[in-house]
């Protein structure tokens, strides 16, 4: 199983992984819409990614007071139960990377959960790869 592995030093802000992400489980393009974001320091040119990356610890997972949150068997990926989900935010409070994060109006977490196996933000992101997916280990 993989998981995904951020190269800060590696972006350039484009944020074309964000745009990707939320036209991948949105149909639409908007950054608000995405489960990546990038912190943007644009004087020194320093971009960081904020996506979860499927961590060993799971400190979202043990967090949920109601278990909505699993690992899906067929990727490794944490998969979010939408209709148990109360929209409390423990999840992303426990998350020690940044990864998760709620969107305003939208009342369940957005975690990545690698695009079905095939992450697209990896796709596009190519070039600089500042997001890879690295085997588990």
């Amino acid at each position: 199983m993989n998981r995904l592995q951020v190269e800060p030093d590696r972006c350039t802000g484009c944020e074309s992984c964000v745009l990707t992400c939320s036209f991948a489980h949105g149909q639409q393009f908007g950054l608000h819409l995405s489960r990546i974001r990038v912190d943007r320091n644009e004087e020194q040119a320093d971009f960081t990614p904020r996506v979860c990356i499927q961590c060993d610890e799971h400190p979202c997972i043990a967090s949920c007071p109601v278990g909505a949150l699993s690992i899906a068997p067929e990727t490794g990926a944490i998969s979010v139960a939408v209709e148990t989900c109360t929209g409390c935010r423990s999840c992303e409070a426990a998350c020690p990377y940044d990864g998760v994060h709620f969107s305003e109006g939208i009342s369940e977490p957005f975690i990545c959960d690698l695009c079905g196996g095939e992450p697209e933000c990896v796709q596009v992101c190519r070039l600089p790869q500042a997001i890879q997916t690295v085997e588990r280990g």
